[in-house]
């Protein structure tokens, strides 16, 4: 990753119109650093008012990162779901949401690819998953993490322009948060990870 610190983060931003900003991480969150991503989320939505806010809505970091971004202002954020009922009862009505399912299959296909080079750890799970219902549901998983950073213009859904994440510190690239980040590696989206961010 690169160290940006917040005045760097802001004149990055700062180039695009509407900043597209991934926040996520980790499902084990450790109850003592919830108020963190909440204090972040709730700050950068204040401070950046033309900014949407993009999340795949899972329990632990994505979910406290939310949290405070909802307090301010809950139709900047951004869910994009595995499948259309995903953990509905966390997401407010005016945010917007868009499953994997109601994408075009061109959106998924290209999805399917950028995951197999991101992650090859992964190809054979996606190559049997028309036949396996247990492997199905889990590469929506990595195709909706893959979808959060390259986005799907057929959806509408611009690529992200930044990634903060809150990744697990003993195995930061595992399982979909280390996927999310090998993704915006490979499209040259800069990621911002917690040492760097909660010194913000």
């Amino acid at each position: 990753g690169i160290n940006m610190n917040y005045m760097e983060f802001l004149d990055y931003t700062d180039k695009y119109d509407c900043p597209i900003i991934l926040v996520e991480g980790t499902r084990s969150l450790p109850e003592g650093d919830r108020h963190c991503l909440a204090a972040i989320g709730e700050r950068l939505v204040k401070e950046l008012p033309n900014a949407i806010f993009r999340t795949g809505n899972a329990e632990g970091a994505d979910e406290a990162f939310a949290e405070g971004i909802k307090k301010i202002d809950p139709a900047r954020l951004q869910y994009v779901l595995p499948y259309p009922k995903h953990r509905k009862m966390k997401i407010e009505e005016c945010s917007y949401k868009i499953a994997l399912s109601e994408m075009p299959s061109v959106a998924e296909e290209r999805a399917v690819y950028h995951t197999k080079t991101a992650s090859p750890e992964y190809i054979s799970m996606l190559e049997k998953r028309d036949k396996i219902p247990m492997l199905n549901s889990k590469s929506r998983y990595i195709l909706r993490d893959t979808i959060k950073v390259i986005g799907a213009a057929e959806a509408a859904l611009a690529p992200a322009t930044i990634g903060i994440f809150y990744e697990n510190i003993e195995n930061p690239m595992k399982g979909g948060t280390g996927h999310t980040i090998r993704v915006c590696k490979q499209q040259g989206i800069p990621i911002i990870l917690k040492k760097e961010w909660m010194n913000w």
